[in-house]
This record gives C-alpha cells, structure tokens and sequence, in this order.
C-alpha cells in the first residue's frame, strides 16, 4: 500500500507545482509508526528514496517538510497525527559505477528546403550530460501509465513508442518540459549552433548530404571549444537524415574530430553512434529541448523555450553577421 500511495503523493505534489520533489519520490516507499501515546497517537513517516536524492531531501526546508505533512496527514492512517518526516536510503536500488565520460546527445530543427517553401532556420542542438542519467526511469513510467490509458476504453487510444514534441499532445508536452526543467542545473547543459538558411551562400547549398555533415562537424569542434573538452566523450545522434553516401558521411564526421583532437593535442577516446530515438530517452529529452528552441527563431514563440534556457551554455548563431541575403523567405 505504502508505494502506492507513494503515487498519489506525487500527483498531488505535481498538482501543486513541485515537480521536482515528486520525481525525487520515484520508487520509494515508506514506513510509518507510532513515537507518542497523545491524544491517541502521534505518528513518524520514514520514507525509502533512491540513494541519489537522499542527501537533497534530508536537507529540505521547513515549509517543504509541513507541505509533504499535509499530504502524508490527508491519507489514511492510524493516528491522531503525524508529526515528523525521516528520510532513509532504500538499499534495494541497483547503483551502477560509472566512468567519468561525457556523453553529448544531437538533434537537428528545421529542413534542409533552401526556398520560401523551406524554414528560415536550420539547427543543431546538444544535450551534454554524466551518467548517472537522472529522471530516465520517471520518464519511462510515465510513457507506461500512457499506454495503460488505453485499458480504459473510454479513453482515447495513445500509442506511445517514444516522446516526440511535433508529435505529442499538448497534454504530454507539459509534462515533458515540467519534468526537463527540473533537472540540475550544474550537471545539464545544452548548445545551439544555429543557420539562417537565408544566408548560406549558394555553393554550400548544393549537396545536401555535405550540407548536414560539414555544419555538424562544425557544430561538435565549436561545441568541444566551449566545453573545453578534457574527458573521453560519446556522441549520439538521431538516424542521419540523409540517405544518401552515409558511409561517407560517418567518415567525414570522425576524420574531423580525429583532426581537431590532434590539432588541440588532446589524448582523448570518443565514438559516434547513430541511434533510433525511440532506444533513447536522451535522444527524446534533446528533441524537446531542440523543438521548444526552433519554435523560439521561426515562430518567435517563447512559451517551451522559457523552461530550458537556463541549461544553454551558449547560443551560436552562426550567420548573425552575414549581411548578404541570397533568397527571400
């Protein structure tokens, strides 16, 4: 009963807006029992939370902690009261070890249409983080409790594989993004690398497929200057979109990170993969992240963009300064 009651608590929190400390409770329980024979009894919660958050939730505030009472007061219980909250590490959760590599997840916005037809802006965006992966297992249940909807047959019918903002329902966007924008701050950060296609000049046009891969490349040695790249890393990217000499592609991309890691004199590991999105909750969180972006310079729409700026460590928006324009849009 305790988990699931866990469930309803974190409703009510998110209800209430404090999302982040319903994500904390992910696959917790608890234990509660009498300390004082008062007025019938007063009662203690000892809640069992995922070694990762203990240390955040043991240093809560005051009026976080009488919140979470209200709460833990308005379920069934044998007391007259419950008076006191305790946090202990549940011993139960699998904890990896993890290696100190960076990973850096790509997702591109816009299309490669160099006409009035075409988006004005063409993207790449990244999301650079550490495993532990943080939020991943919420983000799973949540496409779970989703696809459970449809048990009800007076709901309509979702068939969730993966999170995909142009996609997804609005009801499901909110969600998403109320869950990305409580990510930590110090160990979440993203980079744009942004074209106005409006100035690409003509001969760098031409070839879609060299397009893509000489801005990418462009884009990861931009990317790696910003981070002042001193680890071992992973890229990971979405299908390559075009088809088209992808052999040659994949090699283009490696031989210039190969280049400029020489270059910098960096002794440093890395690979690049080209995974399906829907194997990837990072792939689906760099999509969001690269939509609310894309929606913020071709649609001046600012609503999504508001909930993920705060992880940008920099905005490149490459053809600022060209003032020759070579089509209208």
């Amino acid at each position: 009963m305790s988990k699931e009651n866990i469930k309803i608590i974190q409703s009510v929190l998110k209800k209430q807006g404090y999302y982040d400390l319903a994500i904390r409770f992910e696959n917790s329980y608890y234990e509660d029992y009498q300390i004082d024979n008062w007025n019938g009894g007063i009662g203690e919660v000892n809640i069992f939370v995922n070694p990762h958050h203990f240390l955040e939730l043991i240093n809560l505030g005051t009026d976080t902690q009488n919140i979470l009472l209200k709460v833990f007061n308005g379920l069934p219980h044998d007391y007259y009261e419950i008076r006191s909250i305790i946090f202990s590490i549940n011993t139960n959760v699998n904890i990896e070890n993890f290696g100190n590599n960076l990973y850096i997840f790509v997702d591109e916005a816009g299309d490669m249409d160099f006409s009035i037809k075409g988006s004005q802006y063409y993207m790449f965006n990244f999301l650079i983080k550490n495993r532990p992966f943080n939020l991943h297992e919420y983000i799973a249940n949540y496409r779970y409790s989703l696809l459970e909807r449809n048990l009800n047959p007076s709901n309509d019918r979702l068939d969730i594989e993966r999170f995909h903002a142009c996609e997804d329902n609005k009801y499901i966007k909110e969600e998403l993004f109320n869950i990305i924008s409580t990510f930590d701050e110090n160990l979440v950060k993203t980079y744009s690398y942004i074209l106005d296609k409006r100035k690409v000049t003509p001969d760098k046009r031409q070839e879609k497929d060299k397009f893509y891969i000489e801005n990418l490349s462009f884009a990861i040695k931009k990317l790696l200057d910003e981070l002042k790249i001193n680890k071992d890393f992973i890229i990971i990217t979405d299908r390559l979109p075009i088809e088209k000499n992808k052999r040659n592609q994949v090699g283009a991309l490696k031989k210039g990170i190969k280049e400029y890691l020489k270059r910098k004199c960096l002794n440093l590991r890395y690979d690049i993969f080209h995974h399906s999105s829907a194997s990837s909750a990072n792939l689906q969180i760099v999509d969001y992240i690269s939509w609310a972006i894309f929606r913020k310079y071709e649609h001046n729409d600012s609503n999504y963009y508001n909930k993920i700026e705060k992880y940008l460590i920099k905005i490149d928006e490459v053809t600022e300064r060209r003032t020759v324009i070579h089509y209208e849009k």
